[in-house]
């Protein structure tokens, strides 16, 4: 019995082979048939060779990580036949270069499966050349799914357009060929097939590039970095969207640099940016302290790696957590966001520019490399009715009123008016020193202890209702067990309540997003009330659990940690969760 609309798909070669391309045209290609997808990689720290795998998990449903093995490998060389091939289900298919493996089923060491050696490169020379050779294999995953080419044809149509018409024409003969090739070659209907869903149009978009859209979204007109594997990507399209938003975009010498370029411009009223992982960031921490004495806004995404030092600079981990909480000398408000998923990147990182200069303080997106580099289907976002909101920002009306301007001046909340440089009567110093209200420096006693209770209270404005964790899942009448999880946790966890749910498991999750300032009441609350609790973390420490018990004085005794540098996956966490709960 065939499966519709429900299949995961693997692709597998060395570096440079366009692993990544294929997968995620195979991706597209599924959502553009109206499926939810989602999709990531894995690779080595390698420019050249080394085993690289894109995998996509499709369903006509929501899909929020990868759920289940793969239906479809397609292998770009025999290394992928021998270490991937075990993981198809029965009945799978494996493609793969006949004139590459020329013993598959030896490779492959197992039966249960179709085996399709199609002469990809030969075909690709045929219709164009040999550089097609991964159109060809595309195609020939669609031939099996039964898919309407017609799909295919469109998407290459549009990717190849701006070559001219020979590159596309030549581009959908590959496809066809693999397409009819991979029809052919079944002796039997494939147990998936795909079928068009009507729906509205959605994205297919990674952590890092919903990150960009919601900062252009915000405003964002200056960005200053310098390379870091897993937030490079951040560079290149706010490069590439220069002149079309008119930012500024400058590849600094290094990240100490790139953190004192947007603490100048955020002082001269430009929304400005920066991204890193983790060992960047370290270099920033003493320009995120200077920030935060002169209280001037600035965004940071710093996407997370596995460390510490340089260690496995290609693999996902959630171990940066307390380290950017606490970096730089001194006590100082900052607020640090973890988003779980796109839509909430681009959201996150539109709100991180606002509460910048709102609150007057460095903001921390804080992503990792599963979260940065994978890809979900969303709804468009403009459905989101975000607006630009810039604080005690003064006008020139303003401030051609203003007597005695104090930058720094103390109030309730502790949030002080802020002019521009040049602006009439707004004179003051802005320096990395201690200082009075007018920014002059103050090494008075009474004035240290105003001016750090002043920048304190910036946080007390945020309100909780705003920066409250999500519910996902059983009602928290009916919830067996409260699942506490945090930033890119979240996707598979998602994934795990349906799968607990059939286990005869009533599962509830709460997904938390704002570190800091931290929402107390409502997290609290929920532990609470749960009649158990166990939280998830990619770190061997449980930060986040530390952080909930010094933030509400509760201790979750139940955790699932995952520190191998890998991202965790529905099945682990029904299993896990499943067994705290009775219930194998």
């Amino acid at each position: 019995m065939e499966d519709v609309n429900r299949v995961n798909f693997m692709i597998g070669g060395p570096a440079g082979s366009g692993v990544a391309s294929v997968g995620t045209l195979f991706a597209k290609c599924l959502q553009r048939a109206g499926l939810e997808v989602f999709g990531t990689n894995d690779y080595p720290s390698l420019i050249k060779g080394g085993h690289n795998v894109y995998i996509v998990s499709a369903a006509p449903t929501p899909i929020f990580s990868l759920v289940g093995k793969p239906d479809i490998l397609i292998a770009l060389d025999k290394q992928t036949v021998e270490i991937r091939a075990s993981e198809l289900v029965e009945g799978g298919a494996l493609i793969y270069d006949s004139n590459k493996v020329p013993d598959p089923r030896a490779a492959a060491g197992r039966n249960g499966i179709h085996f399709i050696g199609a002469p990809l490169t030969q075909m690709a020379a045929t219709a164009g050349g040999e550089i097609m050779f991964n159109t060809v294999a595309l195609g020939a995953a669609m031939g099996i799914l039964s898919l309407d080419f017609s799909i295919m044809e469109n998407m290459l149509t549009k990717i190849w357009a701006r070559k001219g018409q020979q590159v596309v024409d030549a581009n959908i003969a590959a496809a066809k060929a693999g397409y009819e090739f991979s029809k052919s070659a079944l002796t039997a209907p494939f147990k998936v097939k795909i079928e068009f869903i009507k729906r509205e149009k959605t994205l297919f978009i990674n952590g890092n590039e919903a990150s960009v859209a919601g900062a252009l979204a915000a405003g964002c007109k200056f960005v200053a970095e310098y390379p870091m594997s897993p937030s490079s990507s951040i560079l290149h399209l706010m490069a590439g969207h220069e002149t079309d938003y008119g930012v500024i975009v400058k590849q600094t010498e290094d990240e100490i640099s790139a953190a004192n370029m947007i603490a100048g411009a955020g002082f001269a009223g430009v929304r400005a940016m920066t991204a890193t992982s983790g060992g960047g960031f370290s270099l920033m921490a003493e320009a995120l302290g200077m920030m935060g004495m002169m209280e001037v806004p600035a965004v940071i995404f710093s996407s997370q790696r596995a460390g510490p030092s340089t260690a496995l600079p290609t693999y996902t981990e959630q171990a940066d957590l307390q380290f950017t909480l606490h970096a730089s000398q001194g006590e100082f408000p900052r607020v640090v966001i973890a988003p779980g998923d796109a839509d909430e990147c681009y959201v996150e990182a539109f709100n991180a520019f606002n509460i910048a200069e709102l609150l007057q303080v460095p903001v921390v997106v804080l992503l990792d490399k599963y979260l940065s580099e994978s890809s979900f289907t969303v709804e468009n976002f403009s459905r989101h009715d975000l607006k630009v909101e810039r604080g005690k920002l003064q006008t020139d009306e303003q401030m051609a009123s203003a007597t005695s301007f104090k930058r720094y001046a103390f109030n309730a909340n502790g949030i002080s008016p802020r002019c521009l440089p040049g602006q009439k009567n707004g004179l003051h110093v802005c320096s990395s020193y201690e200082h009075d209200e007018t920014g002059f420096t103050s090494e008075a006693p009474d004035n240290r202890i105003k001016q750090i209770d002043k920048r304190a209270r910036k946080l007390s404005v945020v309100p909780e209702a705003f920066i409250a964790p999500t519910f996902h899942g059983a009602s928290e009448a009916l919830a067996d067990i409260l699942i506490v999880c945090w930033g890119s946790t979240k996707g598979p966890a998602l994934g795990a309540l349906k799968m607990l749910n059939e286990k005869g498991v009533a599962a509830r999750m709460m997904h938390i997003r704002y570190a800091c300032p931290f929402p107390s009441a409502t997290v609290a609350a929920a532990l609470k009330r749960a009649k158990e609790a166990v939280i998830l973390e990619g770190n061997s420490q449980a930060q986040m659990r530390s952080l909930i018990l010094e933030k509400t004085g509760f201790y979750i005794d139940k955790i699932l940690l995952r520190y191998d540098a890998r991202p965790f996956t529905p099945e682990q966490i029904a299993a896990h969760v499943a067994g705290i709960a009775g219930r194998k």
